[in-house]
């Protein structure tokens, strides 16, 4: 098996180029160029960009350029593709020329319309492989890395992502996007995403391999809509995946969307037990939806698996702790009772009425004494059946007492165990969401969402297990 540098090294000039070359850019905001330059210049990429346009004299968005890619004054490791299909071969063979190393085909109208797409995509890989090329695409929205920085899609916003160290590869831009979104409203940092398209000589388990060694990626999530599987695949993501999660989101299976899979990137998913039964093989985990793998890959950068399945929770408000734990019991996580002396202890602090027990629930003077939620979790994560500890609280969105997110976090560093916040609050409400996690507490802002993260979670920790 190739090495970790060398794998590191065959993908540098993708995720780390020197120099990049726009072809087709322009100044027309109307036209795929002009958003595909614009892209990379608000990455803040630090080397030499070539824009490049056979009908353009001058300059492009400020920047020289130059009317064909032999004109360039260097050798180029990256070049965008902002052309036609019948224009990428042969400007594919002038960067060949070039000395390129990497690509990112945008267009359309290759494997995936039929017969002839699929004859031109052959030559498109032919030429590839010959110069040493890899290519993303084609048929995608492209890449972003934001520790290069290189955004090489045509969607400058994409540069205003957050750093992280989750990672998406996902066969449909769309989706792709979707998941982004997702992570920005889970407030989580992304390291690379990679819309892979049509995968003319980059594939999933190449993709896999990569992040699996990169240093900056510590989850992967997938997005796919079909797959071609062989023992090779099968192998090679297995031996991947035990060192990193790799999370998947996959859909296709009824006929109606399975077919329209098959025109959109030429990919068609095989039966849903046999699919399933293969992904499971290659080690990957596969989450429900795109929502539920997003705050999966949330908990597991911040907290890895969980060391076994019982939970504390303790809350003002019984009613989404009802919620939470009718959803945890059902997916085989448990709710230990306290033990005696830790209940006697708790006991005393509690309000009239209380009682203490598992779950907790402390009444109204926990939303204005929050300082009951510390005690009683620290007393809790004490005993040697309880995993991790919930606080379910509802959010004063700044008119009320704000939870103690530090100090709830301190908690987690002191016993060594995972502590996760359900803030009843509005995504448009996101600064104490912010706070917990920028403390290291997994944040949630509902009682069902939280309820499928720790199932999720426990059943991932499981099968990393061998349970």
């Amino acid at each position: 098996m190739t090495n970790e540098d060398e794998i590191l090294e065959i993908y540098r000039p993708l995720f780390y180029p020197k120099t990049v070359a726009v072809v087709g850019a322009s100044d027309n905001p109307f036209k795929l160029g002009y958003h595909a330059l614009a892209a990379v210049i608000s990455s803040g990429f630090g080397g030499a960009i070539y824009p490049v346009n056979p009908r353009i004299s001058g300059e492009i968005q400020g920047i020289k350029s130059y009317r064909s890619i032999a004109e360039l004054p260097e050798e180029v490791e990256l070049f965008i593709y902002a052309v036609p299909d019948h224009q990428v071969l042969p400007s594919l063979k002038e960067s060949a020329r070039k000395k390129a190393r990497a690509g990112v085909i945008f267009a359309g109208g290759f494997r995936e319309v039929g017969q002839e797409g699929m004859m031109l995509q052959e030559k498109i890989i032919r030429v590839a492989n010959a110069a040493g090329i890899k290519l993303i695409g084609p048929n995608c929205i492209g890449f972003f890395n934001t520790h290069g920085p290189i955004n090489a899609t045509f969607a400058s916003p994409l540069s205003m992502m957050g750093k992280g160290g989750v990672s998406v590869v996902s066969q449909s831009g769309g989706m792709g996007t979707e998941i982004l979104s997702q992570l920005q409203d889970e407030l989580v940092g992304v390291s690379k995403f990679i819309s892979i398209g049509n995968r003319a000589n980059v594939d999933f388990v190449d993709m896999i391999e990569y992040l699996s060694s990169d240093p900056h990626t510590k989850v992967i999530c997938l997005f796919l809509e079909g797959l071609d599987m062989g023992r090779d695949f099968l192998l090679r993501t297995k031996a991947r995946s035990e060192r990193k999660p790799v999370l998947l989101c996959s859909f296709g299976y009824t006929e109606k969307s399975s077919s329209l899979a098959l025109s959109h990137t030429g990919s068609m998913a095989s039966s849903e037990m046999i699919y399933k039964g293969a992904i499971a093989q290659a080690g990957i985990f596969q989450v429900k939806d795109s929502a539920r793998m997003v705050r999966l890959a949330k908990a597991l950068e911040m907290y890895g698996p969980l060391q076994g399945t019982g939970i504390f929770i303790e809350t003002h408000t019984a009613g989404p702790v009802i919620a939470i734990t009718d959803i945890c019991e059902r997916g085989g996580l448990s709710l230990p009772d306290l033990d005696d002396e830790i209940a006697r202890e708790i006991q005393t602090f509690l309000p009239p009425h209380a009682v203490a027990a598992n779950p907790l629930d402390m009444f109204a003077q926990a939303w204005t004494d929050t300082s009951l939620y510390i005690k009683a979790a620290d007393l809790a994560l004490r005993q040697d059946n309880i995993t991790c500890a919930v606080a379910v609280f509802a959010t004063g969105m700044g008119a009320g007492p704000l939870f103690p997110v530090k100090e709830f976090a301190d908690l987690s560093r002191k016993h060594g165990k995972p502590v996760f916040i359900c803030l009843i609050a509005p995504y448009l409400f996101p600064e104490e969401a912010r706070s917990a996690q920028e403390n290291g507490v997994v944040a949630v802002n509902s009682a069902e969402r939280m309820g499928h993260l720790l199932v999720d979670l426990a059943n991932f920790s499981k099968k990393i297990a061998g349970d």
